[in-house]
């Protein structure tokens, strides 16, 4: 044997025999810490949750957009019409070409 192991052998009987002084029991304030963290907030979001939110955002986002289109092709539809009825009757029109 190398010496290097011999010594590794005595060091590791002692560490055997060295008598353990720990406390077993849990630091003071060990019980309110854990049920603090257990009731907190989790700290990564849920990505359902994270989707839900972003959904939500986009219901209102295309909400938004399809008043705005309905809106601009009313006004479109308006314009149409109006200079439809100032050029001339279309049932007269209809009734011409028929």
């Amino acid at each position: 044997m190398n010496p290097n192991h011999e010594a590794w052998l005595r060091l590791t009987a002692a560490a055997r025999n060295a008598p353990d002084d720990r406390d077993a029991s849990a630091p003071y304030g060990f019980a309110t810490r854990v049920a603090a963290l257990g009731f907190a907030a989790p700290a990564a979001p849920i990505p359902r949750a994270l989707l839900e939110k972003f959904a939500l955002r986009g219901l209102f986002a295309a909400c938004a957009l399809s008043v705005a289109a309905a809106a601009f092709g009313y006004s479109a539809f308006r314009s149409e019409q109006e200079t439809e009825v100032a050029t001339g009757d279309t049932v007269t029109e209809v009734l011409a070409q028929s």
